[in-house]
C-alpha cells in the first residue's frame, strides 16, 4: 500500500483506540495572510485579478488571533473546552456554551465532537479526506510522540468544498503532523508563499487516562448569567413576533418549530423544505457565464461578511453596507450564550435566478458549531458594480432574528 496509503487509512479510521484525551490547544491566525490565501484560492476558481480587488474588502481588524485552550475529552459525548474567556462543556445529553458572563445551557443536546472546533483535529478523516491532496508522509516526532508528517494542498476535491475548507484551515499549502498511533492531528500549519497563515498545536497530550467526573460538572463562573437555550430562542421568537400562544415554551423542539414555521402549519422537514424552497425559485434569465467563479465569489462574500472599509462603518461585502456593522455587533451580543468565537456564515447552496442575482441558503457557525435557528436559512446575493455582495435585506433579516431592528437605508 505504501506510506501514503497507510496514512490515508489511518486518517479514515481516526481516532484509533482513543477513549479519553487531555491536553492544551494553541490556535494562531495571521489575518492578512489568511485573507491572501482565500484570494488565491478564489483566483484558482477562475476569478480575475480585477475581480479579486472588488471581491476582497479591506478594513480594520487585529493583525493576529492567539488563543490558548485546555481540553478534556471522553468519547463520544463528554468534553470540556475552555479558555480565559469562554467555555464549551458537554456531559452526555447536557451542554453549556458561551462566554464567562453569559452561558447557554442545553438539555438533550445531540451534538458530536466532530461538530466542534476539535473535530478537524480528533476526527481528521471526515473533514480532510476528499478536500486535500496529501504528499508522501515522513516519520517525525513532536514532544516525543511519533508522528507522520505530510504536506498537503487544497487543489483536490469538489470545487464547492475548496473555499470553505480553505477558510477553516487557513492557507494554500499545509503541513500536518498526525499522531502515528491514533491519527489525530498533533500540529497543523497553513501556509501561503512559505509564510504561516494559521497554526493549531496540541500539547501536553495524554491519551486513555481516567478523567474525574468532576471535570464535566458545570459550575457557573462568578457573575455569569446562565440561560436555557429554549429561553433564549423564546426571547428571540417573541422579538420576531412569532405566535407562541399554543406552544409549550419549555419544549425546545416545539419552540424551534414555531420559530422556523413563523406561523405556517404543516411545515415540512429540513430536507424537504430546502427542496421545496429551491423549486419555488424559478430562474428568470440565464445564469452567470461562469457559475463556478460566481459561486466562489458569493461564498467569499458570505465568509467575509464582517469586513469593513477603513472607517469601520461600511460592510464592504454587503449591499448598502453603511452602518450595518453596529447592528451586527448588537445582534451578536444577543445570541444565546453570547459566544466569544468568530461567527462565520457558511454557504450551503446557491441557485442563480439571473446573471446578477442568486438565492443563497446559509448557516451561522461559531467555533465549529452551527446555530440551529440559522441553519440552512434563505438569503440573497446580488451583483453590484461587477461585485457579488450579500443582499442588504439578508443582513437585516439576520440581525432581526436577534431582535435588532435596522432602519430603512437613506434614499
Amino acid at each position: 500500500m505504501g506510506r501514503l496509503g497507510d496514512l490515508l487509512e489511518l486518517l479514515e479510521t481516526a481516532p484509533v483506540g482513543v477513549r479519553t484525551l487531555t491536553g492544551s490547544l494553541w490556535r494562531w491566525t495571521h489575518y492578512e495572510r489568511a485573507r491572501r490565501a482565500v484570494e488565491e484560492l478564489t483566483r484558482r476558481e477562475g476569478g480575475s485579478v480585477t475581480q479579486m480587488h472588488m471581491i476582497v474588502g479591506s478594513g480594520p481588524r487585529p493583525d493576529e488571533r492567539d488563543e490558548h485552550l485546555r481540553l478534556w475529552l471522553v468519547l463520544p459525548d463528554r468534553w470540556r473546552i475552555e479558555s480565559s474567556d469562554r467555555l464549551d462543556l458537554k456531559d452526555g445529553d447536557d451542554r453549556w456554551t458561551g462566554g464567562l458572563r453569559q452561558i447557554t445551557s442545553m438539555e438533550h443536546d445531540d451534538s458530536r465532537i466532530d461538530q466542534t472546533e476539535l473535530g478537524m483535529l480528533v476526527e481528521p478523516g471526515s473533514h480532510l479526506l476528499g478536500g486535500l491532496r496529501f504528499g508522501t508522509p515522513i516519520e517525525d516526532s513532536i514532544d516525543g510522540r511519533p508522528c507522520w508528517k505530510s504536506d498537503a494542498s487544497t487543489n483536490a476535491g469538489p470545487r464547492h468544498r475548496r473555499i470553505p475548507l480553505g477558510v477553516r484551515l487557513g492557507g494554500i499549502d499545509h503541513t500536518f503532523w498526525f499522531d502515528a498511533e491514533t491519527g489525530i492531528v498533533i500540529r497543523h500549519v497553513g501556509l501561503i508563499d512559505g509564510e504561516p497563515c494559521s497554526i493549531a498545536a496540541l500539547t501536553d497530550v495524554v491519551i486513555n487516562q481516567p478523567i474525574p467526573d468532576e471535570t464535566f460538572r458545570f459550575v457557573p463562573p462568578p457573575d455569569a448569567v446562565v440561560e436555557r437555550q429554549v429561553d433564549g430562542i423564546v426571547r428571540m421568537a417573541e422579538a420576531r413576533g412569532v405566535d407562541l400562544t399554543d406552544v409549550d415554551r419549555s419544549d425546545l423542539d416545539a419552540v424551534r418549530a414555531a420559530f422556523e414555521n413563523m406561523g405556517r402549519p404543516h411545515h415540512p422537514p429540513a430536507e424537504a423544505r430546502l427542496e421545496k424552497q429551491r423549486s419555488k425559485h424559478v430562474p428568470v434569465d440565464r445564469p452567470p457565464a461562469d457559475e463556478g467563479a460566481a459561486r466562489t465569489a458569493i461564498e467569499y462574500a458570505y465568509a467575509q461578511y464582517l469586513d469593513t472599509d477603513e472607517t469601520g462603518e461600511v460592510l464592504v461585502n454587503v449591499q448598502g453596507g453603511r452602518g450595518l456593522a453596529t447592528y451586527l455587533q448588537q445582534a451578536g451580543q444577543r445570541i444565546p450564550g453570547s459566544p466569544k468565537g468568530e461567527a462565520k456564515l457558511i454557504v450551503d447552496d446557491v441557485k442563480f435566478l439571473r446573471p446578477d442575482e442568486a438565492v443563497v441558503w446559509f448557516s451561522l457557525e461559531i467555533d465549529g458549531n452551527r446555530l440551529g435557528f440559522v441553519n440552512g436559512r434563505e438569503g440573497r446575493a446580488v451583483m453590484v458594480s461587477g461585485k457579488w455582495m450579500i443582499e442588504h435585506a439578508t443582513i437585516v433579516d439576520l440581525v432581526g432574528m436577534a431582535g435588532v431592528e435596522v432602519p430603512p437605508p437613506s434614499p
